[in-house]
This record gives structure tokens, sequence and C-alpha cells, in this order.
């Protein structure tokens, strides 16, 4: 394992109190030094906040667009608000100043700087693969496909004469007969979606025709056992491929289809789906798509932008990273989406230590990449890289060394964040990975108990609640939430069911629990539930699934339509006192908002919002 550290002047010298069985960084009002607030409950300390919101919600005391995409959320610490996103395509912890949302700093931890730059150098010769000095259009979309426009930065030419240039570019390198055309076979694999994309309908075609005439040519050219039908493996590599599953009728019996494209089904989805469409492409259609989706990068692939497309996470479901710092003195611990675990000076944003998840742990990245929060727990940092290794280990959060890792439990990491607890007289981290919830000694990281019905195998996201010897787990996908009552004593505890309710299925938008009750707008609806029945109480459309927290009696939620809404903390009913709508940025808004400071902050993509939210 390779631990970069970078020495300090001054070791941190720092207290710790558990209340209620939960971490608690030191921290004093206004902050919120850590996932879901300073006791790591998604409850704010703040008094005295508005109870009622004016139409156009509260007013806003800052609004910025330098945080960066991606789903991270807050971190406040005398003053200052620190966060991570992908600046200009490449992933950095900032630090903001709270009374006007300035950047203090704005940094990409060393060690990460320098392993980046080796890898740019090594990715720019693999892709320039007729060794010209450039990287062209067509060898960035054999890396990339067409989301590799997102990086080739604006000319400052004319759109119209870019997409007569590069399309000209395209043409010339693949249409290697120079007939004006491009088949699937030529530009296919290299356009994927976007093929069908740039293949306009010709609205004066006879569709139908066009229709089995296509299809009639597929099975000509891919029947190689001359049997009437195109086979899985026939098809392997060509347009039919991606659409194999949606052409093969289905037995409305077995609900499954045969492996086998006729010749008519083929017709009969070319006629639905790609009505009037011939399948080839011409130097206008493409020239006419690049004017269309405003292609206006020069079409070559530079080292600055090459940084923009790997210097960060990058999904399908939205890039940059997903987890919240956690501040504790003068140092600050964050996680980025590709497992980069780094501590760094919170006044400067200097490194101080590194490590990777995957590379110096046996990690593997989950596939909504590394999403958790650092949890500090006395002179620990505790982090979930998952798999073989061991699911969990605790770190020095002085120089990052290895404590422990707990090699008895290997599930995969999921994107819940683990917490502190002390059950049956037993310091434990309790975690939800992508098998089951479970608890490990503090210690050592042993195997102490396990609960598995909350699981779901595509993502267990939200964070474990646990009072007493009680914990209560949830995630979606049909599946829901239960509560377990943890027996036993070291390593004899197990996990009984005392209830799971279905209704309760929380995705990544969080429970709160205040008193005897549970809140969380997870799973689409408002939910009011008893923690220890599962009776629920109260159920509300509210601001529809997203995220919440819980201030001065308060509940704030976040919609991922971008809706806000404020609501009583009761189980009397839903009363609500306050709704608004906040601008949309192109992606769900799920990085969780926060209240502290007499502020509510929301953080969607690249914006970060101030809203003044206490009482006059």
């Amino acid at each position: 394992m390779k631990v970069f550290v970078v020495p300090v002047a001054v070791a941190c010298l720092l207290s710790w109190c558990v209340a209620d069985g939960v971490a608690q960084v030191p921290s004093k009002p206004g902050d919120w030094p850590q996932w879901r607030g300073p006791n790591r409950d998604g409850i704010s300390l703040d008094k005295g906040l508005l109870k009622e919101w004016p139409t156009e919600g509260p007013k806003v005391a800052w609004q910025v667009d330098s945080v960066g995409v991606g789903y991270s959320s807050l971190a406040v610490k005398d003053g200052k608000i620190f966060t991570l996103g992908d600046v200009n395509g490449v992933e950095h912890i900032l630090a903001l100043d709270a009374i006007d949302g300035r950047t203090l700093w704005s940094v990409q931890p060393a060690p990460v700087v320098s392993l980046l730059e080796t890898r740019i150098a090594s990715d720019l010769k693999q892709l320039d693969r007729n060794n010209d000095g450039s990287v062209s259009e067509v060898e960035a979309l054999g890396r990339f496909g067409w989301d590799w426009n997102k990086y080739d930065k604006p000319s400052g030419d004319a759109i119209e004469a870019v997409a007569e240039r590069r399309s000209a570019a395209f043409f010339k390198e693949l249409d290697k007969d120079a007939d004006g055309k491009l088949l699937f076979s030529e530009a296919g694999n290299l356009l994927r979606d976007a093929f069908d994309r740039i293949d306009a309908p010709d609205t004066k075609a006879d569709a139908a025709a066009l229709a089995k005439q296509r299809a009639e040519s597929f099975l000509k050219e891919l029947d190689k056992d001359d049997d009437k039908n195109i086979s899985r493996q026939e098809c392997r590599g060509t347009a039919l491929d991606r659409h194999f599953g949606r052409i093969d009728v289905r037995d409305p019996a077995t609900n499954k289809g045969d492996d086998q494209l006729a010749v008519e089904e083929i017709e009969a989805a070319l006629a639905k789906h790609e009505a009037g469409r011939d399948g080839v492409l011409t130097i206008e259609e493409l020239r006419k798509y690049y004017v269309a989706n405003k292609v206006g990068g020069d079409g070559v692939l530079s080292a600055t932008e090459l940084r923009a497309a790997i210097g960060g996470y990058r999904n399908g479901m939205g890039d940059g990273p997903r987890g919240t710092p956690t501040v504790d003195g003068d140092r600050l611990y964050a996680e980025g989406g590709n497992g980069d675990l780094v501590c760094l000076e919170a006044a400067t944003g200097k490194t101080i230590w590194y490590v990777n998840l995957r590379t110096d742990f046996g990690g593997g990245t989950p596939g909504w990449g590394y999403s958790e929060s650092p949890l500090i727990v006395d002179d620990w940092v505790i982090v979930t890289p998952g798999g073989k290794g061991g699911t969990l280990i605790a770190l020095n959060k002085l120089d990052g060394k290895l404590v422990w890792q707990s090699k008895d439990v290997t599930e995969g990491a999921h994107y819940a964040s683990p917490v502190v607890a002390e059950i049956n007289g037993e310091r434990q981290i309790v975690q939800f990975a992508n098998q089951s919830v479970f608890g490990v000694s503090l210690t050592e990281g042993k195997p102490l108990w396990r609960y598995t019905a909350p699981a779901n195998g595509t993502a267990n996201c939200c964070a474990a609640i646990v009072e007493d010897n009680f914990v209560f787990a949830s995630s979606s996908y049909g599946v829901g939430g239960g509560l377990a009552k943890i027996s036993g004593a070291g390593s004899t505890q197990i996990a009984e069911e005392v209830y799971f309710e279905k209704k309760m299925s929380c995705h990544h938008g969080g429970i709160v629990k205040v008193g005897d009750y549970m809140y969380s707008a997870g799973a689409g609806t408002l939910m009011c539930m008893e923690f220890k029945t599962g009776k629920i109480a109260w159920q509300s459309r509210s601001a529809g699934k997203g995220s919440l927290c819980v201030a001065d009696g308060m509940l704030y939620i976040l919609g991922e339509g971008h809706e806000v809404a404020m609501a009583e903390a009761t189980p009397e009913g839903y009363r609500e006192h306050g709704r608004f709508q906040v601008k949309n940025h192109g992606r769900p808004a799920w990085a969780h908002l926060i209240v502290t400071g007499g502020r509510m902050y929301i953080r969607d993509q690249e914006s970060l919002a101030a809203y003044d939210v206490k009482a006059k």
C-alpha cells in the first residue's frame, strides 16, 4: 500500500464526544461538520428559524455557480463551506466563504495531480493510433463515444462552418470507398446510439416499403446458416445487435423471445422505431446533426481537453463526486467518486496524506461510483473500499496508515455511509453494503451481526438508523425497510427482525428520526412512521421523492424534481408551511440540502444557493 504523506507543522490534538451512541465531531453553533450534520443524523442544532415561508420561498442570501458538477452535499465549519465538484471536468475539493459564497480555495490533491498527468500522457499516446501527434474525432469517439464532444471546447468559429469542416473530415477518414455514405459497419461502433439519431427520417419515403427492404437486406447479409432467421450470434456487432431484445417478439405465455429474429419481426420493428430511416448516413445528415446539437469544437482532443474527460468520476447518471467531506479540527477528509481518499489542511487545501480505496485496499468501485462520506471515530477515519480484502477499513486519521481491515466481512461497497454506535455495550461500526446491513467491532473490524432483509441487488444507499439495540435499514427497488433487534454480546450478537414495512422504501434521500418517529421522502412520498412498531402515522406527496433534514422542529424537504417544502416534524399529520421551486440545472436534485447557521443551503450541480431562514 502506498500512502502519500505530506508533513505538517502541528499535529491535530482533538477531543471527541459520543451522544446517544452516535459520533459527534467537535462543533459549535452554525457548524455542520460532516454528512448529515453534527451528530450524523440529519438533525440541525439551529433554533429561532422561520416557521412560515413567503410564497416565493425564503430570501436568497447569495448564489454561486462555482462548485463544479456533482452530487456532493456540504460540510460547514468555522464560517467555511466544504464540498467536492468537477471543476472544468476535473474533480476538486473546494472551500467557500459562508458569508458570500466566494471560493477560498479549490484544489486537486497533489498525488492525484501527479497520477493524472501520467495517465494523460499514456492515454494520448494510445489514442493517437495513426501517430500524427493529435487525437482526431474518430480516435476520440473510439474511446469516449459521442460524449467526447462535451470536452471538445468551442473553437469560436460559427457552428455552420465547424459542422461543414468536421463532417468533411469525418467522412474523409471513414468513407473508404468515397461513395458519400457511411454504413453501420463503417461508423456504427464509433457513433453508437448517435448513429440512429444522425440517420434522419425521409418524410417523403414509403416508410413501409423501406422497412421491408431493409429487413430483407439484413436477412440476406446476416443469415449465415440459411435458416431464415438471424440468431444473436449472427447479429453481433451489427445495427440489430443493440436492439435485439426489442425486436425479438415475446411469447405472452412466457414473456420470453425465442432468440431468433425473423424477417417479419425486423420489418415490424423498423417500421415502428425507425420509420423513414434508411440505415445509412450521408455527409449532409452529419452536418445537420452537428448544427442541431451546437457542436462547436475543433474536432481535435487536446491534452487539456483529455484532462477534463478523465479527471473525475464519469457516469451516465451524472458525472462528478458524490460523497461529502468531513471536517475534524483543522483537517478535512474527502472521498472522490473513483475512491481517492485524502486528508487536507482545512485552512489551505494542502494535501497531508492520500490513499486510493481500489489500488491500496483492493476495493471495487460500485456501479455509480464511491458515494460514502468518511466517518471519523476517535483517532481513526472509517471508509468502505468493499471487496475480498475486507469491506471496511480503519485508517489512522493523522497519517492514513491502515489500522484494520474487516477481512471476515467482504461484501462489495454500495452507496451508504457508515455510522458508529454502541449496541449492547459493544462500540461498533454499522454499515449497509451490497448484501446486508451489519455491525463490526470498532477495535478490530470483526463481524458482530448481520441483517439481510433490507438489501436489494441494485443500490443500497440509506444509512442505518440506530437507537439502543435496534437498527432500522431500508432500500428501494421494491424492497422496503425493516427493524432488527440486536441481542447478545461481543461476537455472539445476532439480529432478529421486529417488523418489515415495504412502504418505507428509501432510495437515497435518507431517513431522519425525531423522538419516536422516522421521516423519509425516499420513496416518492413523505412518510412518518413509528420507529419501534412500523406503524405509519401519515403519508403526503409533499415535494416528492428526495432528501430531507430537520431543524427547529421542521422538516426541510428537497425533491429531486427541484421542489422545496417545509413541514412540521410531527406524527399528528402533514402540516406544510411553505413551498417553492429552485432552478433546474439539467439533472435530478440529488445533493442533500442542509440547514445550519440560520441558512438553508441547496446545491444543484455547479450551483450553490444560501437561503436566509432565520426568524427576524
